[in-house]
């Protein structure tokens, strides 16, 4: 039979049962738009996770005063401390070997305003290290010095969105902001970055010497934080535990009595933030599975139903001359162009969702087209595969037996 022919005459049978037809091809639409959507999901969740280990900084653990847990995807603060002092950051340094670097954060949200324009954003107190650990870059201007820091100066390095919604206009650069009514000089401006570890964002936020936010703004003498930069990733569980027991003994815990404090490894949470991800995004390639087996069924059940109807039409085509292997070829290629609609479209849907998908969540932004192609092909076995028995049922009629059943 000739190609054209034959797929005419298919489709020109399928669209005689356009709601039958419509309803197999739907749930492998749905089912191939899921699996190329867990597929695309997949990837930009690991390039994803990629480029926040890339930005993150190496070797890190974060101390935070108080105790968290984490719940899902998310850390939750479970209870305060006020304990976390910097005292313990000049300890940690002494006492324990293998701290490389270490830097001091204390954050509260305050009222910024620079001339007319005034937002209540998170006011970081920092120790100069922290920029260097948090591989923060400068856009325009300077970051704050050690001698700054000791003496409690007034001065403010602002994030990239921060700078954009205060100064949308005028560049901040040497001009003055107040923060909760206390003046402080902007000497620079940092690059957009997003990633942060002890749920601070940069480009969200405003830093200052962290002595000044605690004796000038905060009116408090305990930190949030101190980020301690390791040898190596390999010495990080050693490296915890010294701190854990440092930290113990400098606030005087008694042996039982729990700690004020949660020594946190960002990488290990950001890895298990990922493999929660790929949990969700497994179920959501079971669940496409589902759909796919669901569509087979409906083809097969489709296909069958087309040679008990077809009957008369198989009995007199045969008559005239047409072969079993014409039949069977006839029948295999209208459930594979069922189940080729049906994956090709969901795949063509899968693309653009995905890309839409990747802005809203906030990640790179992936074209899986080879698992487009692929769900595609797919799509055409399924169909052959579910085509294989209503093929050879209608292949073995005999034409006179098939015109007496029909008639």
């Amino acid at each position: 039979m000739h190609f054209g022919k034959l797929a005419r005459t298919s489709l020109s049978l399928l669209l005689q049962h356009r709601l039958r037809s419509l309803a197999a091809v739907g749930a492998i639409f749905v089912g191939q738009a899921a699996l190329v959507l867990a597929v695309g999901a997949a990837q930009a969740g690991h390039r994803d996770l990629q480029a926040k280990l890339r930005q993150m900084g190496a070797n890190l653990l974060v101390v935070r005063a108080g105790t968290f847990q984490q719940f899902g995807r998310r850390v939750a603060q479970v209870s305060r401390a006020t304990t976390l002092l910097p005292q313990d950051a000049l300890r940690l340094g002494r006492e324990v070997a293998g701290v490389k670097k270490l830097a001091t954060v204390a954050s509260a949200v305050k009222t910024v305003r620079f001339q007319a324009n005034v937002a209540s954003v998170p006011v970081v107190g920092v120790s100069p290290e922290y920029f260097e650990l948090q591989r923060l870059a400068l856009q325009d201007g300077r970051l704050f010095f050690a001698e700054e820091d000791r003496a409690r100066t007034r001065v403010a390095v602002l994030g990239a969105k921060v700078a954009k919604a205060l100064a949308a206009v005028e560049n901040p650069l040497d001009q003055r902001v107040r923060i909760a009514g206390v003046p402080f000089k902007v000497v620079g401006v940092l690059r957009p970055k997003e990633v942060g570890i002890a749920e601070i964002d940069p480009d969200q936020s405003v830093f200052v010497p962290v002595s000044t936010l605690l004796f000038r703004v905060a009116g408090r003498s305990w930190l949030d934080a101190i980020i301690v930069q390791g040898q190596s990733p390999e010495k990080l569980p050693r490296l915890s535990r010294e701190i854990r027991e440092a930290l113990r003994r400098a606030h005087g815990l008694a042996q039982g009595k729990e700690d004020d404090f949660t020594v946190q490894d960002p990488v290990r949470l950001l890895a298990l933030e990922h493999d929660l991800g790929e949990a969700f995004r497994a179920l959501a390639a079971g669940m496409a599975g589902v759909c796919l087996a669901t569509g087979a069924v409906g083809i097969v059940a489709v296909m069958l139903m087309a040679v008990r109807e077809r009957t008369r039409e198989i009995g007199l085509r045969r008559a005239v001359g047409a072969t079993r292997a014409a039949i069977l070829v006839q029948f295999l290629f209208e459930a594979a162009l069922l189940t080729a609609l049906g994956g090709f479209s969901g795949a063509a849907f899968a693309l653009p969702a995905q890309a839409a998908i990747c802005k809203l969540a906030g990640w790179p932004t992936v074209w899986p087209l080879k698992a487009a192609l692929a769900a595609g092909g797919v799509s055409v076995v399924l169909g052959l595969v579910c085509g294989v028995a209503p093929a050879i049922r209608a292949a073995r009629l005999a034409p006179a037996t098939a015109v007496r059943a029909a008639a």
